[in-house]
């Protein structure tokens, strides 16, 4: 009884009903009990946070504090003051004390995303605290104790990069207890009409709207790879339900009509990858290859020797939220060169 309650409670947050997401739940509910660390692995927009979410309010720990990190998104410095803490006066803008977000989790769970991104020198640090649950705030000596529960998460490789040096091994073994693989969009494209409804729902409670998907329209998202996964298609949806111009939404209001599939314009160089995938219509939404499971894609850059052009690499930064390593290895460049690409176009990315 119990655990039909708990998968009640998983499906309301996690649309879907396929095979691959019922075994997701499955493992959910199992881990969730333990306070192992657990390590999330799948591609860019499956819905890591959301898995890491569900795992804690199906924990012991559900009633204490659920704080999530983006690894990527801080440089070292900062990473280490927010994780941390810092006390007042330990570095120029340090104007009064802050705790960090291990000592906000206390007794609770502490979600670190795209953990794969740390340094080298910040790995340790990590480390330490995941081993001993202790550290100490930026700029003191007074060790603070923790009671945490950290669920990480990463889209690398990261046995390629203990491999070659960019991960510590050591701390590859400490997250990784426990993994649990969030599956790709096109493995449960049965899920793909629910997950569309609901967005299309949300998007007219929020604008006033009463608009439907006509059978055509759930065709050519069924078609499509996303390669983006639930993040893209909740953009499609999105961005077709405001360009609509009828009540119900036809194929043809769909970007790629016009040839503006931002997915589309993203691997239009690229070539198709030797995983299989299910055939596209001329149809589709997008026609972009698949991504192999933390699996940097082939981009340009890797494929033909060659950068790509300017606006190809400020579509992949804005997927990307404007992270120059993640935007990096969806087009199989380095940050360097994103970097390189971004000033011609006189573009600089301020760093925190």
């Amino acid at each position: 009884m119990g655990c039909q309650m708990e998968r009640k409670k998983i499906s309301k947050e996690m649309l879907g009903d396929s095979q691959a997401l019922r075994k997701l739940r499955e493992h959910l509910v199992k881990v969730a009990k333990a306070k192992t660390t657990v390590l999330l692995r799948g591609e860019s927009g499956t819905g890591k946070e959301l898995v890491a979410k569900a795992i804690h309010e199906l924990s012991p720990r559900a009633k204490q504090p659920f704080i999530k990190v983006n690894c990527a998104a801080l440089t070292e410095t900062l990473l280490e003051s927010d994780l941390f803490g810092h006390e007042k006066g330990a570095f120029t803008d340090a104007s009064s004390l802050r705790k960090g977000r291990f000592e906000a989790a206390d007794k609770g769970t502490l979600f670190l995303d795209e953990i794969g991104e740390i340094s080298g020198s910040f790995q340790a640090k990590l480390l330490r605290v995941l081993q001993e649950q202790e550290f100490e705030r930026v700029g003191s000596n007074h060790t603070i104790k923790v009671d945490v529960r950290v669920i990480a998460a990463t889209n690398r490789d990261l046995e390629t990069a203990v491999q070659r040096k960019e991960f510590r091994q050591d701390l590859y073994y400490r997250i990784n207890v426990v993994t649990l693989r969030v599956p790709a969009l096109r493995e449960r494209r049965g899920d793909i009409p629910l997950l569309a409804a609901q967005f299309l729902k949300n998007f007219n409670t929020e604008n006033d709207h009463t608009l439907t998907f006509a059978p055509e329209a759930i065709e050519v998202l069924m078609n499509c790879e996303f390669p983006g996964n639930i993040r893209e298609l909740e953009n499609c949806v999105q961005r077709t339900a405001v360009l609509a111009t009828g009540p119900s939404i036809l194929r043809t209001d769909f970007a790629c009509y016009a040839d503006q599939c931002l997915a589309a314009a993203l691997w239009k160089n690229g070539p198709p990858t030797s995983e299989k995938s299910t055939t596209i219509q001329p149809s589709a939404a997008c026609a972009a290859p698949p991504v192999g499971d933390g699996q940097a894609p082939i981009g340009p850059a890797t494929s033909r020797g060659r950068v790509p052009d300017a606006d190809t690499v400020i579509a992949a930064m804005e997927k990307c939220g404007w992270v120059q390593a993640k935007a990096a290895r969806l087009l199989g460049l380095t940050p360097r060169q994103i970097g390189y690409v971004l000033r011609k176009r006189g573009i600089e990315i301020k760093r925190l």
